[in-house]
């Protein structure tokens, strides 16, 4: 992923979980990369599609949360009521729209369309 998409994403992710200043940076940028590089070895792209830039700041901020928690590598935390399952493989919770983007790429999205024989 390009660097100043990076930051953009990091932007956001900073304002979705209200961190203000810069401590955390080079972490969420890292994790960021990886989900980027996750999404575009899933759907064998080499640029990250502007369409799917929620789907690597959503894993992003799942591992941020795995990892601020000190979860890494459990499947569940819990910890004063509150309750945190996560999957064995970050991409897990978005293959469907991994999918249907692959799907509307290869034209076999059908969504919408009436069809009859």
């Amino acid at each position: 992923m390009k660097d100043e998409l990076v930051l953009k994403l990091l932007e956001i992710v900073k304002k979705d979980k209200f961190i203000d200043d810069n401590t955390l940076d080079d972490v969420l940028m890292n994790y960021l990369k990886q989900a980027g590089d996750m999404v575009c070895l899933y759907i064998a792209e080499t640029e990250l599609p502007s369409t799917l830039e929620t789907v690597v700041v959503r894993m992003a901020e799942n591992h941020y949360i795995q990892t601020m928690n000190d979860a890494d590598g459990v499947k569940s935390y819990t910890e004063e009521g509150a309750s945190w399952t996560f999957n064995d493989n970050d991409l897990t919770p978005f293959i469907s729209l991994l999918e249907k983007y692959l799907d509307s790429k290869n034209d076999n999205y059908h969504r919408g369309e009436l069809m009859s024989w």
